[in-house]
């Protein structure tokens, strides 16, 4: 399968430093939604992450991970619909947060696009 948009240029932004996870501005809705929304250091991309429960459980285990990211100047917009991540919390936007600072994110995207090829 030939690379397209989101598989190149999400896990390429995430790899070189373009976020910087501090900046980011995350939101917790009542441990329905988990969101993160962050512009990268040198204004190129924005990328909005989001966690949405599986299911109806009132503590959902699984989440559905959401991404997309524009590329400012171009209006360019990628948009990645992927697998379920596991999280037990209340907290799903600052969980985002902690995926982005240790490279959690890029390793779940780069597996998950993978295994979508």
């Amino acid at each position: 399968m030939t690379a397209t948009f989101p598989e190149v240029l999400v896990p390429q932004a995430l790899s070189a430093g373009a976020f910087d996870a501090d900046d980011a501005d995350v939101r917790n809705n009542l441990g329905l939604l988990g969101l993160l929304d962050v512009h990268s250091r040198d204004g190129r991309y924005h990328l909005t992450v989001s966690l949405e429960p599986v299911g109806s459980d009132l503590q959902p285990a699984l989440w559905t991970l959401e991404v997309e990211m524009e590329v400012c100047a171009e209006a360019k917009v990628a948009h990645c619909k992927l697998g379920q991540v596991e999280y037990v919390g209340n907290a799903p936007g600052s969980h985002l947060r902690k995926m982005l600072a240790n490279g959690e994110l890029l390793a779940y995207l780069t597996q998950n696009l993978a295994e979508a090829a």
